[in-house]
């Protein structure tokens, strides 16, 4: 069984989630229309609403009332040039959990939505070996193990809460057109995270091959 202490003390546990076709059960999803609580943020819609797509929004494991809801930009060299903490200009929203909106202020046209699955707990000394679309806790998979992308999370008292890997989209046609967001990549996320209280979630930086 896992918990906070194995996913984020001792880190030997980690939580893998995979992308499938959606269900009415689902409650957390990538591509398709952002949550239903961005349509009442009308500050937020004004400042993003035409310069960002919304990418996936997941259910924090931790905490069923709470989600993570990620967007990022329309020009894919102003994240190439802003990939790392505290420039990187790929955004992450913690928000109450909600259904996906009606409205398609940020919704990028060349991604289908589908659902992330349910979760599957694994040793974190195998994680891998596994092919996933988001793996939550545990230590991160680096495409690039480089101390530049992490220094200034940790001198700034920041660990890493999960990651999402572009390997582990839905191997589905229709799933998205052209090229991958982030170039066959992965996005890092860290928090400050003490005595089981997980606070200012933000992405960490992105890589790519």
């Amino acid at each position: 069984m896992w918990n906070f202490k194995n996913l984020l003390s001792d880190r030997t546990k980690a939580l893998i989630f995979k992308g499938r076709k959606c269900t009415n059960r689902d409650t957390s999803w990538i591509g398709g229309n952002a949550p239903a609580y961005f349509d009442d943020q009308k500050d937020f819609q004004s400042k993003y609403g035409s310069t960002y797509y919304f990418f996936l929004s997941l259910v924090n494991p931790l905490d069923p009332t709470m989600m993570f809801t990620i967007f990022f930009p329309r020009e894919y060299d102003e994240y190439l040039d802003n990939n790392k903490y505290p420039t990187c200009t790929i955004l992450l929203v913690e928000h109450p959990v909600a259904h996906e909106s009606s409205t398609d202020v940020f919704t990028n046209p060349n991604m289908k939505k589908y659902a992330i699955g349910n979760c599957e707990v694994i040793n974190n000394d195998t994680s891998d070996n596994q092919t996933f679309l988001v793996k939550f806790g545990g230590t991160p998979e680096h495409i690039q193990n480089k101390r530049f992308y992490t220094k200034e999370l940790v001198d700034d008292s920041f660990e890493f809460l999960f990651q999402i890997d572009e390997q582990g989209y839905p191997e589905e046609d229709d799933f998205i057109k052209g090229n991958y967001p982030f170039s066959y990549g992965a996005i890092y996320i860290y928090a400050q995270i003490k005595m089981e209280n997980i606070t200012n979630p933000v992405v960490g930086y992105w890589q790519f091959s």
